[in-house]
């Protein structure tokens, strides 16, 4: 399946991508759009296979390619999450690893293979599409075919201790210092938000949570309390944390013996400061108590992996009601935003575009 579009580029071709034929090229663009992940694992045909060939749904992805002559010059991705909107079970492509070759840039392909894919993808009965932009460059071309952006999602960043930030603005000389005052404040916060006995907690590898049965009657409870949700099924936890080269650790909370909230955690190195970054955190509304036990166990987990640094990412409603700023969280000066191009014309405007509607952190990204 192949067509021609935009007058101004009559040598590009838009296409279904085909893997077995032209994974090669594939993996050489995504080398030169993504000059940052060389040398890491998300170069290799192993990371490609598990995020594009291996989603517990069918087809595993949609991918599309733009080729000028035999080249391939553009590529556009979705992978085949499922929300519920409103009460409503709705498909969702979650468009990822979008790149166009630097040397052809500015030629309308990142336009044109934008809208051939979301095009395909409405015919293929995906009601909508997300996407989880960081550099403000690539968001006009989104624009330009129908998406929108519904609102922000900034990082927040509690600080344990200094010596990568410090070091990196090359005064590390002061952490020692800083440090002093970082325990100070952090021992502090933990002194007004004391874990409350009635919870405790217990951190899970990836294997020993993707075990527990009560995750499912625990996510049932949950998903009741919320409107606009992405279906988190055991076996999309397992594709989601499953990457070549990853280790998650899962944070489980409990009152008594039943499950009151549930947070995804990883160790990563991000703008150089070793951190503990958070991907999803739930919560029953009924066990917000809760929360400083696992604010606890995120610390305890830091410690584990000598972090610097706790960081997330939500919306500003979902801070205030996790109380981040309570727990020594800062908003940090970094922001993804949140972009929708809805496919589905029946679908509502009101439910899908309302901020207060959303539960979503990175977890709903393919971002860590």
């Amino acid at each position: 399946m192949s067509t021609t579009i935009l007058p101004s580029d009559m040598n590009i071709t838009y296409q279904t991508f085909i893997h077995t034929e032209d994974l090669s090229q594939q993996r050489i663009l995504f080398r030169a759009a993504f000059p940052e992940n060389v040398g890491t694992s998300s170069e290799s045909e192993e990371h490609y296979f598990w995020k594009f060939q291996s989603f517990p749904a069918t087809p595993f992805s949609y991918e599309y390619a733009a080729y000028s002559d035999k080249e391939l010059v553009g590529y556009y991705a979705a992978i085949p999450y499922s929300y519920r909107i409103d009460g409503q079970l709705t498909a969702c492509g979650m468009v990822c690893d979008v790149m166009t070759h630097p040397k052809k840039q500015g030629k309308g392909i990142f336009t044109g293979i934008g809208r051939y894919a979301t095009d395909d993808l409405h015919k293929n009965g995906v009601g909508f599409t997300t996407g989880y932009p960081i550099r403000p460059e690539v968001i006009p071309g989104h624009l330009k075919v129908g998406w929108k952006i519904v609102f922000n999602l900034p990082m927040y960043i509690k600080l344990l201790r200094s010596n990568s930030v410090l070091k990196s603005k090359k005064i590390g000389f002061a952490a020692p210092l800083v440090n002093v005052g970082l325990f100070i404040a952090n021992n502090t916060f933990r002194l007004l938000n004391r874990k409350n006995r009635d919870y405790t907690y217990v951190v899970h590898t990836r294997n020993e949570f993707l075990e527990l049965e009560e995750y499912k009657t625990f996510f049932e409870k949950w998903k009741l309390q919320q409107q606009n949700i992405l279906i988190k099924t055991k076996e999309f936890l397992a594709w989601r944390t499953g990457a070549p080269q990853t280790e998650y650790k899962f944070v489980v909370i409990r009152k008594d013996r039943d499950v009151a909230g549930i947070a995804i955690t990883r160790f990563v190195e991000l703008k150089e400061i070793p951190s503990i970054a958070v991907l999803d955190l739930m919560i029953l509304n009924e066990d917000k108590n809760g929360l400083s036990a696992l604010y606890s166990a995120l610390v305890d987990i830091a410690d584990r992996y000598n972090a610097e640094a706790i960081i997330t990412m939500m919306s500003k409603r979902w801070a205030q009601n996790y109380n981040l700023k309570r727990m020594g969280f800062l908003k940090s000066p970094f922001e993804f935003s949140l972009i929708i191009k809805k496919l589905d014309p029946s679908m509502d405007d009101a439910a899908l575009f309302d901020e207060s509607k959303w539960h979503l952190m990175w977890i709903d990204s393919d971002d860590l």
